[in-house]
């Protein structure tokens, strides 16, 4: 599909490609874990599970997925959309896209234009901001029936992933951490005991958007309200 004026990044993690190809050994991520803090930024994530993935798998990831935000000092709240929605005001709070407060998630099969082993894409335009990113779960599928590879985690971590880039904005890879662009058969293995997170530089990024985006969403709402004239009496 053709968007006017927005640039599409192939951000996804090639496990079935690489995963057997790159070296085991890599910095222990463990030790760049940021402490836990409360948090102090807020992101609103509208799932859409176009690939029917089982409600309790889908709940693990985004569990798992909180986790890893919330090590960065952000809490994400997910919507679980569904079509049609269960109510008008469901539908509405779905379909809210405002960079980069409210971001949207679509989980398909498999990409349709993309190499079979990419399991996730973003799409940010010229200046780096998109709300939007889609996840393929029929290589994740495959990773855990030929690797054992816990397909809840995997998810997790690639959702984390593709968030992070429209948090972060482009060119937004790391050499380690969760945004390095080609997991390690190590680094997975962090993931699943919650080594595979944001390094502190990335979490200060994130926290710093978010902030930005809040203070002047409040300030338009304090503008907008002044701009109501007082209502007199008759």
């Amino acid at each position: 599909m053709l968007v006017t004026g927005v640039k599409t990044f192939q951000t996804g993690l090639r496990f079935a490609l690489l995963f057997s190809l790159l070296p085991t050994t890599s910095t222990n991520l463990l030790g760049k874990a940021p402490a836990r803090a409360p948090a102090s930024a807020r992101v609103t994530i509208s799932v859409y599970n176009d690939a029917e993935v089982p409600a309790d798998v889908l709940k693990l990831a985004e569990n798992e997925a909180s986790q890893v935000f919330r090590l960065a000092g952000i809490e994400v709240t997910w919507l679980n959309c569904r079509l049609p929605a269960v109510s008008e005001e469901a539908s509405r709070d779905c379909r809210e896209a405002v960079f980069p407060e409210h971001l949207h998630l679509r989980i398909v099969r498999r990409s349709l234009g993309l190499k079979g082993e990419t399991m996730g894409i973003s799409f940010q335009a010229d200046d780096g901001s998109g709300c939007y990113a889609d996840l393929f779960y029929e290589p994740m599928e495959q990773l855990h029936q030929s690797d054992g590879a816990d397909i809840a985690s995997l998810l997790a971590h690639v959702a984390a992933h593709e968030i992070g880039h429209l948090l972060l904005g482009t060119n937004s890879h790391s050499t380690e951490g969760i945004m390095h662009a080609h997991w390690t058969a190590q680094e997975l293995a962090l993931g699943k005991v919650g080594g595979l997170v944001f390094l502190e530089k990335e979490s200060q990024r994130m926290k710093a958007k978010l902030a930005t985006a809040f203070q002047a969403s409040k300030e338009a709402s304090l503008t907008a309200a002044a701009a109501v004239p007082a209502r007199t009496g008759d």
